[in-house]
């Protein structure tokens, strides 16, 4: 048997570890969640190191851990936002807990919703943007929808967390042109609300097979691009919660842009020049 000792990094704390593996485990890559197979029926330590056999890859999401739990606080440039995304993650039903962790689950795009901006030149055009903005609008819906008596709650929230999910897939490094951020190519064919549709789709068929369908539907409704120009081949949005999350979207934008151009003794400032 070959023995290892390291140091884990679970949940923001180190943990020493000592753990045996009879062959390697290839399985695990950057930024993939694992499990903990102990030596033993219950976790032991000894000299404080915990004795594990090896760490499994996960293979499928679910919702029994807070997916932001899971974030090195690295990725984060304010570490506020990573707790606000945490407590932020909480507010979800069980359903929609699910489904989130379901759309972050593959690869390096949960990376890329923490760390990518929302926009290249135009508001929350940072690292931490996309969801720094999101979660501006989530907390908008959460301290203003009891003013919507027939609002449903669950359906904003999840789709105040969705409607900017395909920017991760929207932007990408730029050197040249003295830009930090340009559109990927997959922004140029589609751009964010088909991406972010498409995303959300793909994982709830892959993982969430039970989330109810009238519900489901409904929040496909909301993420679907709604032209400002009414065509017999297009909808216009039918629902409340739509209202709700587009004003918070305007509001947090809009409120990045101001506070980006204030100077101190004014009430007002006009917005930085960019490209859009």
């Amino acid at each position: 048997e070959y023995r290892h000792q390291a140091v884990l990094y679970a949940q923001g704390v180190h943990i020493a570890v000592e753990w045996f593996a009879k062959q390697r485990y290839d399985q695990l890559t950057c930024n993939v969640l694992v499990t903990i197979a102990y030596k033993g029926i219950k976790p032991i330590s000894i000299d404080g190191h915990l004795q594990i056999i090896r760490l499994c890859r996960l293979d499928r999401p679910d919702m029994s851990y807070n997916l932001f739990e899971t974030a090195p606080p690295d990725w984060f440039i304010n570490k506020d936002i990573l707790t606000r995304a945490i407590e932020a993650w909480e507010q979800l039903d069980d359903k929609n807990q699910h489904l989130l962790n379901a759309i972050c689950f593959e690869g390096d795009f949960f990376k890329r919703f923490c760390t990518g901006p929302s926009s290249v030149g135009h508001h929350h055009s940072y690292l931490n943007g996309n969801l720094e903005h999101t979660l501006e609008v989530v907390t908008f819906i959460s301290d203003n929808i009891a003013r919507y008596q027939t609002a449903n709650l669950e359906l904003a929230l999840i789709y105040g967390w969705l409607h900017d999910i395909g920017k991760a897939d929207e932007y990408q490094p730029c050197k040249t042109g003295g830009r930090e951020f340009k559109l990927t190519p997959s922004a140029y064919l589609h751009g964010h609300k088909l991406n972010g549709l498409h995303l959300v789709l793909k994982a709830q068929a892959k993982h969430v097979p039970l989330y109810p369908e009238k519900t489901f539907d409904h929040l496909r409704h909301l993420l679907e691009p709604h032209p400002n120009l009414t065509t017999p081949d297009t909808r216009k949005p039918q629902m409340l919660e739509h209202l709700i999350v587009q004003q918070a979207d305007a509001a947090s934008a809009a409120a990045n842009i101001y506070a980006a151009a204030h100077s101190p003794g004014r009430s007002f400032g006009l917005g930085p020049k960019h490209s859009n």
